[in-house]
């Protein structure tokens, strides 16, 4: 953040908004770069050449002089000085004891820089026992005493006397920064310096990851918030003669609108007392929230002006119209600070626990067909704080959420009780159905025991979850197959419905999907990607129909999720007639065009059984089964 003084802004749309001189153009940023190189490299010399400070304050007056916005360039000076070690006179200080004693031999003494202070008071004492040094002999004479006092030679003395002035200290060290990192590092510093003075501030972010990561921040700066919901109206087009007018979507882009939710923070400037600091608080809060992919934030900033006193502007900015910015301020290790110092990228796949990376690996291996979201957008409670599952899991644009409890502390499972009812009550309130697993560790649902209220706040809970699932889990396993047998649950509940909805029209267009196909095999993939239902719920269309033909007229064959003509399956079954080989056999279904899937249930289909005699499938062979009927009979 810069000082108040460098921040510059501009004032539109009659008075009413404000917005930070960012160096964002194309020619700002030109000329930036060449500003922002020349000050690093007269930095680098002086820090070279250990150099005083009023020695590089005087190569940056010069570059001022020939700069039109003399704030830019001492709001670049104050972000590089930031990075940099000043010392007094570039050598170690020796604070001598009360009695003016440093038991240092004259070699040492030599090599050792005394502390201005002691030798000013060593001076001034000295003065104003023998008079004041009106001349060149009474200054050395002045000089001798103190030498002889405190055994520091008058070349020393006069060199350090004011070597602790802020222009006589000497540049030790600089962290060297690029010239896009500080103009990027000022961008976002005039925004900090912007919002310190604000009365309210809104933001909005995308990703359950990214708002946890920021309202951890809100959290650690101590910040007041409240968290809503707001509906951003649906991206519109309209015509105006000849021109097409496009809405822009709360990011500053074209995003098509739903369902957003907003953070609002209290500003510094809506206190009685601590403004200062909290004004800086919400200042670094600021990049962690761009830090995220998408953003937008809107903030009420008082200003003192010559006319009309105090006055409140607006300030609106999106990630998709503001200038580069640093994710965080990229403070030097001079200060013994790290370079860029970012809590954790919002964008981390990093697990807070051990059982979340287990239970992700394990789910992703077993192939369900859901999508799994790690940490979704949050739920508002209703005390307007915010609930952030650990998992969702989407399919059919519908959730499944899964909150995961483990052994924590007492106070932590007090809380979570506490989170966990406000979620269920405002989620009865607003009559919305939410399927809400929560697995919880044994060991925490024990503690949960302990006392009668806790146990009445569990039982509470779940009895208030829809569909009441609870999973308890040991040690740090959560078990996957309640979690996948109630999401089969849901997908046989979905194909039924899809296959209901569509019964009519798909069983209406099948005839002409089959007669424009011309006896080739069919994906129900494909059928069902143009009704953009899930497939099982077309072969369930498909296989209610053939049900109804008791006169066996139909002209292709199920076989996996493929429709394969009749006429091929009695091809097929002539030419295995005569194979053993499971590899001879897979050849032929593949010349035939038959979609490897298919294999083995088009085989058994045909009355044949794979016999394996190891892992290897060139040594497997097919027979016919005894019991089996000839194919086309059964199917």
């Amino acid at each position: 953040m810069l000082p108040l003084q460098f921040l510059r802004v501009k004032i539109t749309n009659k008075g009413k908004n404000i917005t930070p001189l960012f160096c964002g153009s194309e020619d700002e940023r030109s000329k930036g770069l060449q500003l922002a190189g020349q000050m690093i490299e007269e930095f680098q010399e002086v820090s070279r050449k250990k150099e005083r400070k009023g020695l590089l304050l005087e190569r940056i007056a010069l570059l001022e002089s020939h700069y039109d916005d003399y704030k830019m360039v001492r709001g670049l000076f104050t972000l590089l000085e930031r990075r940099c070690i000043f010392s007094v006179d570039g050598r170690a200080i020796k604070q001598i004891d009360n009695t003016g004693s440093t038991n240092l031999s004259n070699d040492a003494l030599s090599s050792t820089t005394i502390d201005p202070i002691f030798l000013r008071k060593e001076l001034f004492e000295q003065s104003s026992r023998y008079g004041f040094a009106l001349t060149d002999l009474k200054r050395k004479e002045i000089l001798n005493l103190v030498f002889s006092k405190i055994g520091v030679s008058p070349n020393d003395i006069e060199h350090g006397i004011w070597s602790d002035l802020e222009e006589n200290k000497i540049l030790e060290s600089f962290d060297t920064i690029s010239a896009g990192e500080l103009l990027d590092w000022y961008n976002l510093s005039l925004m900090q310096t912007l919002l310190f003075n604000c009365t309210k501030l809104e933001f909005q972010i995308l990703g359950g990851l990214n708002w946890k990561h920021v309202l951890r921040k809100v959290k650690m700066l101590g910040l007041m918030y409240n968290l809503q919901h707001l509906q951003i109206p649906i991206k519109h087009q309209k015509s105006e003669g000849d021109k097409l007018i496009t809405g822009r979507g709360p990011f500053g882009d074209s995003t098509l609108s739903t369902d957003r939710i907003l953070c609002s923070v209290d500003g510094p400037l809506s206190l009685f007392k601590l403004t200062d600091k909290y004004g800086t608080s919400v200042a670094k809060l600021l990049p962690t929230i761009v830090s995220t992919k998408k953003w937008s934030i809107k903030a009420w900033i008082l200003r003192k002006t010559i006319s009309q006193g105090k006055k409140i502007y607006d300030f609106e900015i999106s990630s998709a119209e503001a200038p580069p910015l640093a994710a965080e301020p990229a403070l030097g290790t001079a200060n013994q600070l790290q370079k860029r110092s970012v809590d954790k990228p919002c964008h981390s796949s990093d697990y807070d626990s051990n059982v979340e990376e287990k239970f992700a690996a394990r789910f992703r291996q077993f192939g369900s067909g859901w999508k799994l979201i790690r940490e979704p957008d949050p739920f508002i409670v209703s005390n307007g704080k915010a609930l952030i599952p650990d998992f969702a899991f989407e399919k059919y644009n519908r959730k499944v959420y899964l909150e995961i409890i483990g052994f924590w502390t007492k106070e932590y499972l007090s809380r979570k009780i506490e989170k966990l009812t406000a979620f269920v009550s405002s989620s009865i309130q607003a009559n919305k159905k939410i399927d809400l697993l929560i697995a919880i560790s044994d060991a925490g649902y024990a503690s949960s025991n302990s006392n009668q209220s806790e146990r009445l706040a569990w039982k509470n809970i779940f009895s208030g979850i829809f569909y009441k699932r609870i999973i308890v889990y040991k040690k740090d396993e959560i078990p996957i197959k309640p979690v996948i047998e109630y999401l089969k649950s849901i997908d046989a509940e979905m194909i039924e419905k899809f296959a209901a909805v569509n019964y009519t029209k798909l069983s209406k267009d099948l005839e002409n999907i089959m007669d424009y196909n011309n006896n080739r095999i069919i994906s129900a993939y494909d059928i069902a990607k143009n009704f953009n239902i899930p497939t099982e719920s077309v072969l369930k269309v498909i296989d209610s129909e053939y049900r109804k033909k008791k006169d066996g007229s139909t002209k292709y064959v199920i076989i996996d999720k493929y429709l394969v003509p009749e006429s091929k399956v009695h091809e097929l079954e002539q030419l295995l007639k005569d194979v053993i080989k499971f590899s001879d056999a897979c050849s032929i279904l593949e010349e035939n065009g038959i979609p490897e899937p298919c294999y083995g249930d088009l085989l058994y289909k045909l009355g044949f059984v794979i016999i394996w005699k190891g892992i290897d499938y060139n040594t497997a062979t097919i027979q016919k089964h005894n019991c089996s009927a000839t194919s086309t009979e059964n199917m």
